[in-house]
């Protein structure tokens, strides 16, 4: 789950925020049984991806979930992104009753994303509310990208449009059929491999969950100026769960973005995984938010 921490320092408190570390659920598509058609092969993999989002929907108790179009790498729309969620939803459906799966044939967004603006945030803000009025618990996004023999995906859940703290993810390889082939009038992209770590949360590639984590300290320089703001870091987390890689994205000031690096430099993580279950080198984003207390900063300044 997303790590929220808030600690106050002498004249201010730090915050942390993980960018999707999620629980994540996987399992090998390539089971021990004899060789399967490609249709039935397919089909096997997605039905076991699905059961391993029930057990996940089962385990934070939400009973109503929906599915939306998964996506290509960067928010791209693709035919095959809408099949793979309608095959997701119904096996869901189907293997599980007692799960109130929103029917994907009530999906009717494209009216109400006109409405909003084509900044991003809106939009998901516009789904978000679109899923809520569908009677949804859990809204269930995916992305996936081709691997060798097929697409790598994975799914990521939330409730945070109900206001609540669900996160989730569940991972699977898919064999591509030759129903999924007639869909795709250009390649696919290839799942994204940057100095040997991926992109947490794509594509069949999980995100590493955060153990020991602790907000940075202002620092003394950061103090006496009073700064306060946000620092982006991009961080690779290593197989072993260490930060290996810290770089600046975004900082108000270079104070702040040391602080948040040398704590980011402690950091201890349950490693990503990939599909089968293998710990893997993932990038990731992190948001380290410093802000100043006015009452503390008041006192620290009249001493």
């Amino acid at each position: 789950m997303p790590a929220h921490v808030s600690k106050r320092g002498a004249v201010g408190r730090a915050s942390i925020t993980i960018i999707w570390i999620s629980l994540v659920l996987y399992g090998s598509s390539a089971a021990q049984e004899p060789p399967l058609k490609a249709a039935d092969q397919t089909r096997s993999q997605i039905a076991a991806l699905a059961e391993r989002l029930a057990t996940l929907l089962h385990s934070a108790n939400k009973r109503r979930p929906f599915v939306v179009a998964l996506t290509l790498p960067g928010d791209r729309q693709c035919p095959l992104g809408n099949w793979l969620a309608d095959k997701i939803s119904e096996s869901l459906s189907s293997s599980h009753p007692e799960l109130e799966v929103i029917p994907r044939s009530r999906w009717d967004f494209d009216g109400a994303a006109s409405e909003t603006s084509h900044d991003i945030n809106q939009e998901n803000a516009a789904k978000a509310r679109y899923v809520k009025s569908l009677g949804a618990e859990v809204l269930v996004q995916g992305n996936f990208a081709a691997i060798p023999n097929g697409v790598g995906v994975t799914l990521l859940a939330d409730d945070r449009f109900m206001g609540g703290e669900s996160r989730f993810e569940a991972l699977g390889e898919v064999s591509l059929n030759n129903e999924m082939k007639d869909l795709l009038a250009l390649p696919l992209p290839q799942r994204t491999l940057l100095d040997g770590s991926y992109p947490a949360g794509t594509a069949g590639i999980g995100s590493p969950v955060c153990e020991q984590c602790p907000p940075p300290q202002y620092s003394y320089v950061a103090r006496a100026r009073g700064l306060a703001g946000v620092v982006i870091l991009q961080v690779v987390v290593g197989s072993e769960g260490k930060t290996e890689k810290i770089s600046v994205l975004r900082t108000p000031d270079p104070a702040l973005a040391s602080a948040a690096k040398r704590s980011v430099r402690t950091w201890q993580f349950k490693p990503a995984s990939n599909a089968q279950g293998e710990f893997v080198p993932v990038i990731l984003n992190v948001a380290v938010s410093f802000v100043l207390d006015a009452k503390l900063m008041q006192h620290h300044t009249m001493e």
